[in-house]
């Protein structure tokens, strides 16, 4: 019902903005856009005509709030909104940003518009997101903020809480600070240990951070991949994780649990999209040659496989001329197979992005996919069997549609729970094997079976 009533809700301020822009009402539509949550402005304009979205983006007034949407906007409408501002607004909506989201919102930006915007920014703040820019994408470095609260471990409780808050009134502790957890570091930068808020306040005031502290044991590496960062934080059920230099252990930044909320829906999004043979970058708001370009490569392979299959089904021609029912099940056989495969590159594919599958376990799973296809395929034989005769009349044909498929369904669930992990060793992401490679070579495969037990029995 919330989700409804949210639904109409943006649907009533898209018809008002809609009316009040074609009323040339600009100071009313701009009031209107105030009002509203960044959230709910970023989905009345997403909701509109994309050629009117550039037309509501200029009514934006006050730099908070732009700076509030950009955060919130997809990719799309964010790349809009930065096309149509100059270098001295986007410095200053990088300025009101966190330092991870202004290093995001940089890093977006062309190479001459990049070098202009960090020239308008203070040498601190450039500093920091150059520094967070010089890791790849999608790594622990990249999404990593630079801002935390540090200790020396000879520290006091009440010295600790003292100065936090002389900081804090001085404003000298920068908005996005994470307050919920101080790191211990030593003399040289190196992490000695964490503790949480709660921690010190129930401490006594002479206790000393060393003694308060937890050893810091769960860190993260800043080039480690970000999703390994989200799945430790999950595991471990931390709000934040501390990203360390991996060989002098020095602290450079920490990841906190809602920039790993944004990973987990990326991730996500791009397993999604690659499951069905495309691209991360192939959304709703790519343009037409990003969306061809995308998923040209995986439909031309699907074509291939298609090629390769009807050449099979015509080198099996004979078999077909000596008993024309057999093209009644081919439909039968080959679906299953490929729903099967699907099935069980799917479920292998989640099981090594959460880390449930692990090396140790492979030969198992393989073992389990078999039986797993080998019970349907039983199952769903003596079905097809019994189906064929009963149409027919004809034993040969019944044995053979039965036992084909029983064939097509283990193999396809054996290869489908594989070919992810193959795909893994050689530093391919698994999700690939998961889209139309599984269906065209279950494809293949179910044709080779089918006709290869019909020629036996034929």
């Amino acid at each position: 019902m919330h989700f409804l009533e949210q639904n109409d809700s943006v649907a009533n301020h898209v018809e008002t903005a809609l009316q009040l822009l074609e009323q040339k009402e600009s100071k009313k539509l701009g009031q209107l856009f105030l009002e509203l949550h960044p959230v709910e402005l970023v989905a009345v304009i997403t909701s509109v005509e994309e050629d009117l979205q550039p037309q509501l983006l200029k009514h934006i007034t006050g730099l908070d709030h732009l700076s509030e949407v950009i955060t919130h906007a997809g990719e799309h409408l964010r790349q809009r909104a930065l096309e149509m501002i100059d270098e001295s607004r986007i410095a200053a909506v990088v300025r009101r940003q966190d330092i991870d989201d202004a290093a995001d919102l940089v890093g977006s930006l062309t190479r001459r518009r990049r070098v202009r915007v960090l020239k308008r920014l203070g040498a601190e703040c450039a500093r920091e997101i150059t520094a967070i820019l010089a890791y790849d994408q999608e790594t622990a470095g990249r999404i990593m903020t630079t801002r935390f609260l540090s200790y020396l471990g000879t520290e006091t409780a009440s010295d600790a809480l003292q100065g936090l808050r002389e900081d804090l009134r001085a404003g000298e502790i920068e908005d996005d600070t994470d307050l919920n957890y101080g790191f211990v570091l030593d003399t040289e930068g190196k992490l000695r240990g964490v503790f949480s808020l709660r921690e010190v306040l129930t401490a006594l005031p002479d206790d000393l951070l060393e003694d308060v502290m937890n050893e810091a044991t769960i860190t993260i590496g800043p080039d480690e991949d970000q999703e390994i960062a989200a799945r430790r934080i999950a595991d471990y059920d931390l709000s934040a994780i501390p990203v360390v230099h991996p060989e002098d252990g020095t602290m450079l930044g920490v990841i906190t649990v809602d920039d790993v909320l944004d990973v987990i829906e990326e991730e996500h999004t791009e397993d999604i999209l690659r499951l069905v043979g495309t691209e991360d970058n192939d959304t709703v708001g790519a343009s037409l040659i990003v969306a061809i370009r995308s998923r040209l490569p995986w439909l031309i392979a699907s074509w291939l496989g298609g090629t390769s299959g009807a050449w099979l089904l015509g080198s099996f021609s004979s078999a077909l001329e000596k008993l024309v029912a057999l093209a009644f099940f081919m439909p039968v056989v080959f679906g299953m197979g490929g729903n099967v495969g699907s099935q069980a590159s799917t479920i292998t594919v989640r099981g090594l992005a959460t880390g449930d599958l692990g090396p140790n376990h492979l030969w198992s799973r393989l073992q389990k996919e078999a039986l797993v296809g080998a019970s349907l395929g039983i199952v769903f034989g003596l079905l097809l069997s019994l189906a064929a005769y009963a149409l027919f009349k004809s034993t040969d044909l019944s044995v053979i549609v039965g036992v084909s498929i029983a064939s097509t369904m283990i193999c396809a669930a054996s290869l489908g729970s594989m070919l992810p992990v193959f795909f893994q060793r050689f530093g391919i992401d698994p999700a690939v094997a998961s889209g139309p490679l599984v269906s065209t070579t279950t494809d293949i495969l179910s044709i080779t079976i089918y006709f290869s037990i019909a020629g036996l029995f034929l």
